[in-house]
């Protein structure tokens, strides 16, 4: 005679105890029950890195590969996400997450309680707008794919980045701009950064004309100068276009020191 007995489990799952004629008994495998897995297989965050890393490693993303990354089914994303443009989005805000604001608004807190001489205001301006753009700079240099994904992503669906551009915008209009060039600072500034996120990953010796340096002496001069500098070629590139974008900015953008009549 053979006797089952059925033990149930905390977790859901069953084993089926079996003894045989001779009075040994046996475990069957478990069984679970039907229904939903104890744990959460997909969360935003998790498809959020993999897309972000299949950026990064491929240069592109659907929907379907970063499913098939995930080991899931294409459809299980859409309970997170309703497109690709909103998981790109959330990249976005993932990126923009590590962008310092503060500098920024301790330059409108600033410029909103005390008065500051043109001298004064034009040095804040230079500081508070070079150190959010390095870290900018820095934020998006982690592939050139990314760079050129979330430069033509619109923003509407990605809260921290349109958080960011807020601040941004009130900085500038503390400082002074006109409201109708907000934006076109911004732009020009992003510009500006995001090539130099590109630039972080080219080869120090892309100016290096080689065994053509008898052909291009001034060139090969220029190369050999620049390599005694004690910054990479990219760092010092940035550097001195910062610094020459900002005060160009705030010539002409900003009224109090524009010289020109509109």
């Amino acid at each position: 005679m053979v006797c089952f007995i059925t033990a149930h489990r905390r977790d859901g799952s069953t084993r089926r105890k079996q003894r045989n004629s001779k009075g040994f008994i046996v475990i069957s495998s478990p069984m679970r029950r039907a229904g939903r897995p104890s744990s959460t297989v997909l969360s935003a965050s998790k498809i959020v890195r993999s897309a972000r890393r299949l950026l990064a490693d491929q240069g592109n993303f659907t929907m379907s590969a970063l499913a098939q990354k995930l080991g899931v089914a294409p459809s299980s994303l859409y309970n997170h996400f309703q497109s690709r443009d909103e998981v790109l989005g959330a990249i976005s805000d993932a990126v923009i997450n590590d962008i310092t604001l503060e500098p920024l608004v301790r330059a409108t807190k600033i410029l909103n309680e005390q008065h500051l001489s043109p001298a004064e205001k034009l040095e804040l301006w230079t500081e508070s707008l070079s150190l959010w753009g390095k870290s900018y700079r820095d934020a998006f240099s982690e592939s050139t794919d990314l760079v050129t994904a979330l430069a033509l992503t619109p923003i509407d669906r990605a809260p921290q980045t349109l958080h960011m551009y807020d601040v941004l915008v009130q900085t500038l209009r503390a400082f002074g701009c006109p409201e109708y060039k907000t934006l076109n600072v911004i732009e020009s500034l992003e510009a500006f950064l995001l090539g130099s996120a590109v630039d972080a990953h080219a080869p120090e010796s892309i100016f290096n004309p080689a065994a053509s340096a008898d052909e291009y002496p001034y060139l090969q001069d220029a190369y050999t100068a620049m390599q005694r500098s004690s910054q990479t070629p990219a760092e010092s590139a940035f550097s001195l276009g910062l610094e020459a974008i900002l005060h160009g900015l705030a010539r002409t953008a900003i009224q109090e020191y524009n010289t020109n009549t509109e």
